[in-house]
């Protein structure tokens, strides 16, 4: 590193004041809450269902998948 080159810090989720567990929306960069990502995603499985592009059953199995690899937090 060269003397007097500058030093930038990377912002952090700490600096920032949002949960590290934030998504982020790739384009804009708005932070989004864990809660307001799954109930997101459930609706819009739900109106799929509903429009009748995906048969119940796969969407219980999407579903719960989703669920189960969610909950797998280590």
């Amino acid at each position: 590193m060269a003397t007097g080159a500058a030093v930038t810090k990377l912002e952090t989720s700490a600096d920032n004041g949002h949960d590290p567990h934030d998504y982020v929306v790739p384009v804009i960069h708005i932070h989004l809450p864990e809660s307001v990502v799954k109930v997101g995603f459930y609706s819009g499985l739900a109106a799929a269902v509903a429009a009748g592009a995906v048969d119940l059953p796969l969407a219980l199995l999407f579903g719960v998948g989703v669920a189960m690899v969610r909950h797998r937090r280590v």
